[in-house]
């Protein structure tokens, strides 16, 4: 076409066109238009003074910004990680505050004038449409906005599907680039970030669509994801991670797109296999950021899992600082918008992740923020989940003080007793809390498993934990005054902290309890509890059991009966034995009918059962 042909030029021409005190719009990420930022920043042309530099994220070192350079360009960005306020504050770089939803009306409302565009995209097709690739954000909208609209050319760049493309006829210059894409080295993620993995992955349903992000703990969690089935991806950002999902087959094709099936995106940044895989394959979708991080369209994919990794968080789970690293596309801002509407989705979930621990060994759940206050930003009250290597907080509809002893649990060992008595200190727990270190570093995470019981009752069994206080005192008061006394063996009207907490701290060794955890939404209730602990008169252990009664009749406690014998025969347990009221029939029923058959006798008017193991 000749038309097409007279477009194209070279960069020095485009620089000769170029006047002083232009702003100019460069696409952003790793669609940076490499070959003209790096021939206009080493350019000594006369017009190249008090330029605008107006980029959304910035990555590499592609854009100098010491003194010299700003005597010619300065820097605007919307970026607000914080390995940019360093930046800011020396003066080296303009900010513009703006809320992710904001930045497009910025641009088309013109509150941000642009003289010229620079953006990359895919060499033009046969009709003349060019593919914007792995970065849909403002460049659309931008263009209708320039004066002098520049696409540099890159065969590098995929042809991805969506709302990317732009035809020749909207762009007044064409420069032609063979530098690669800037790439995302994938660095090994370790044991703790597999750890993380492993508990998302028992958060995340088949049919669920997750909100995943660049980073390592995000190669550790879609690792975890492979075994799963019929997953979507809605999100702004996609890296390698990805690959693995698809050839995984975690990933359906036919899921449709709207219910948030397959992968919705506006960038991309990994490898160039990445980019080449995203390249003319329709499982991919890449949209405007004003189009993907509005929550109002985030909240109609049902089934959403929100995963937002931070650098901190404090006891409530309310106040967060991210890491140092993290700009527009892993930032606050994008995160937050994600999370917001996973919270308010259709059985969606907001979580959030962390290591218990930073680099130095601090602890990375605190009481206060302290000296970090002024980084700390808010969750606005989304925040379902809390995620470290040590396990998962339910954080939904719990009290400060349930809060706090949850966080408490999944903190490093190393810094649960500091944590407790600075948040007895802050009013955060009860002053009388009973903690042990030694109990906390017995709890046996292997015996954590998921049971289907009748009627299509999920169910997840595990170990009791100290913050399961309040859960255990809510299942004693849901019972009769009859099943109160069977159980106790007396009437019990009430069961206080003091009594409960002493129930619920135990060494995990002479006393094992197994609690039954009903999950519903974000919400988690405790509908059974199998005990054995340690009586010295008679060298044996004693069995109790407790279900509530409106799940009675599916088998939990003839579960939960033969899951102790299982584990007491593991630990070189000898005997148990458990006492039954006359009138507790279904309980005898269950001791009956155990796996292991007892030697029953009648004693003072109870039932004894005794277990050789």
């Amino acid at each position: 076409m000749k038309e097409e042909a007279e477009k194209y030029t070279t960069v020095k021409k485009v620089i000769q066109m170029i006047k002083p005190g232009s702003k100019i719009f460069l696409s952003s990420g790793a669609a940076i238009p490499r070959l003209f930022v790096s021939e206009m920043t080493a350019s000594s042309e006369q017009n190249l003074l008090d330029l605008e530099l107006i980029q959304l994220v910035t990555l590499g070192e592609y854009l100098k910004t010491d003194l010299e350079s700003n005597l010619r360009y300065r820097l605007k960005t919307f970026s607000t990680g914080e390995s940019i306020i360093k930046r800011i504050q020396s003066g080296e770089v303009d900010f513009i505050p703006a809320n992710l939803m904001e930045i497009p009306f910025i641009f088309s409302r013109k509150a941000l004038r642009i003289d010229v565009a620079v953006i990359t995209a895919s060499p033009p097709d046969s009709k003349g449409f060019m593919s914007l690739g792995i970065a849909s954000d403002v460049a659309k909208i931008v263009i209708k906005q320039a004066k002098l609209v520049v696409v540099e050319v890159n065969p590098a760049m995929p042809v991805t599907y969506g709302d990317t493309f732009i035809h020749i006829d909207q762009v007044d210059r064409l420069i032609e680039s063979d530098l690669p894409l800037p790439e995302r080295e994938r660095k090994p993620y370790d044991e703790a970030m597999n750890r993380i993995g492993f508990h998302i992955s028992n958060l995340v349903d088949d049919g669920s669509t997750v909100v995943l992000n660049v980073g390592r703990v995000f190669d550790a969690i879609a690792e975890n994801l492979k075994s799963k089935k019929d997953l979507g991806v809605f999100t702004n950002v996609i890296s390698d991670w990805v690959i693995d999902l698809v050839e995984g087959g975690a990933i359906s094709r036919d899921r449709n797109r709207l219910q948030g099936g397959q992968v919705t995106t506006s960038y991309c940044y990994g490898s160039k296999k990445l980019y080449d895989y995203v390249s003319h394959n329709p499982i991919f979708e890449f949209h405007p950021i004003v189009v993907l991080a509005n929550p109002l369209n985030i909240r109609r994919v049902n089934n959403l899992v929100s995963i937002m990794n931070v650098k901190r968080i404090d006891v409530t789970g309310e106040l967060i600082i991210f890491y140092s690293g993290d700009n527009l596309l892993s930032g606050y801002e994008s995160k937050l918008n994600f999370s917001v509407g996973a919270a308010f989705a259709r059985n969606g979930r907001s979580i959030i992740v962390l290591n218990s621990v930073d680099r130095e060994g601090r602890s990375n759940i605190v009481v206060t923020h302290e000296d970090e206050a002024d980084m700390a930003r808010g969750t606005l009250g989304v925040t379902r989940y809390v995620v470290t290597e040590y396990g998962v907080a339910n954080l939904f509809g719990r009290s400060i003080r349930e809060r706090v002893l949850a966080m408490i649990d999944i903190a490093h060992p190393d810094h649960r007793e500091e944590l407790l008595e600075k948040a007895k200190k802050m009013g955060y727990a009860y002053r009388d809390q009973i903690y042990s270190r030694e109990n906390s570093e017995n709890y046996p995470e292997s015996l954590e498993i998921m049971k289907s019981f009748k009627q299509g009752l999920d169910v997840k069994i595990r170990p009791i934990k100290p913050s399961d206080e309040d859960m255990m005192r809510e299942l004693f008061y849901q019972f009769s005054d009859e099943a109160k006394y069977l159980r106790y063996f007396s009437k019990v009207n009430s069961m206080p902290h003091k009594n409960m907490q002493r129930y619920v701290n135990i060494d995990y060794d002479r006393t094992l309890s197994i609690v039954g955890v009903l999950e519903t939404g974000s919400t988690q209730k405790i509908i059974a509890e199998a005990r054995y602990s340690y009586y010295e008169p008679d060298n044996t252990y004693e069995l109790a059991f407790i279900v509530n009664e409106e799940f009675q009749g599916r088998g939990i406690a003839g579960f939960l009966l033969d899951y102790l014998f299982k584990i007491a025969k593991e630990r070189g347990i000898k005997y148990l034995c458990a006492s039954v009221l006359y009138e507790n029939s279904k309980m005898i029923k269950v001791f009956k009918r155990g796996s292991v058959k007892p030697d029953i006798n009648v004693e003072d008017g109870v039932i004894v059962f005794r277990y050789n193991l």
